[in-house]
């Protein structure tokens, strides 16, 4: 986010699995990816909100990917909302650095008195 590196759009990408009931976990830890039936990756780009990288391992109903991937955008929402958040916090801290520092002189001519 902070790379110096110019994007046109930035990216989160959410975990989710479903487990053995059928009960959808974002975030999941190493046990429950191992315990569930099917793993989804899912990356959004924040302009348009579009999932721009899908991944599905294991087994799972067309309906139980479909709602999964409708939370994960939301999720990724969330997340975009935490760079947002952090970004605003980095622009005040610099901000208020930049008020801090003396103000810069312009090298202006003098007429010598006579």
């Amino acid at each position: 986010m902070d790379a110096g590196i110019p994007m046109r759009s930035m990216f989160a990408g959410v975990s989710c699995v479903e487990m053995e009931n059928g009960e959808l976990s974002w975030d999941p830890t190493a046990e429950e990816e191992e315990e569930s039936t099917a793993r989804f990756t899912f990356v959004f780009e924040n302009l348009k909100d579009q999932a721009v990288y899908m991944q599905c391992t294991g087994e799972c109903h067309l309906e139980r990917y479909m709602l999964a991937l409708q939370k994960s955008r939301q999720v990724a929402g969330q997340v975009f909302g935490f760079y947002r958040e952090s970004f605003e916090k980095l622009l005040r801290k610099d901000i208020k650095y930049q008020m801090l520092l003396p103000p810069v002189i312009k090298n202006e001519v003098v007429d010598e008195p006579e």
